[in-house]
């Protein structure tokens, strides 16, 4: 099956459910995204990936946007959807599949940083909190505010604490972002820190 034919099963956001999935030995002690990419991984069920999609894009997106803007966000998820076409073979049973999503939306969000010179993600500056107060308005619902708070973080802060709220632990986020867990930890605590900051009031 092509990558464009999966492609349109998916973005057509078709209504079928994942009542269908085939259960098999291997597969019972699983999660429903994981035994739903491992038959996608197996069989290239439309529905499987469908479903996939379903229960995963708007976390995805809503990642993606937090680390950038609606374009690149909604450019970086679609190549992440191919990714996951292409390289279904790399899925294992053991695989948390959210987590595995978000480490190829995370490496290919930061191959469009470094390919448009946009940010350098390696540099230190993107760590350093920014001094002054934010005013995110009044008119704001709480939802946007907390939108606005969280992208006003640096970088790497916004980054681990996105993952954080998207309820990845502290080794999941390590294993994401391919640093140690103590690292994860300190940008946790200066994310915090920095939102406490945003929001003083004199």
């Amino acid at each position: 099956m092509s990558i464009g034919a999966s492609l349109q099963g998916i973005f057509r956001r078709s209504a079928s459910t994942s009542d269908n999935i085939k259960h098999t030995a291997t597969t019972n002690s699983l999660g429903l995204s994981e035994r739903l990419m491992v038959q996608y991984r197996d069989t290239q069920s439309d529905q499987a990936l469908s479903s996939l999609f379903d229960l995963h894009s708007n976390k995805l997106y809503y990642f993606l946007l937090v680390m950038s803007d609606a374009a690149t966000a909604e450019d970086i998820a679609q190549k992440v959807w191919v990714t996951v076409i292409e390289k279904r073979h790399q899925f294992v049973n053991a695989d948390n599949f959210q987590a595995w999503l978000f480490t190829i939306a995370r490496r290919a969000l930061i191959d469009e940083f470094r390919r448009n010179a946009r940010i350098d993600y390696d540099s230190d500056a993107v760590s350093k909190a920014p001094s002054d107060n934010i005013d995110i308005g009044e008119t704001l619902t709480k939802s946007e505010a907390i939108h606005s708070l969280l992208c006003a973080l640096p970088l790497k802060q916004k980054e681990a604490l996105s993952l954080q709220l998207e309820g990845f632990s502290l080794e999941q986020i390590s294993a994401i972002c391919h640093v140690p867990r103590e690292t994860i930890k300190t940008r946790l605590r200066y994310a915090r820190e920095t939102l406490k900051k945003m929001t003083e009031r004199d």
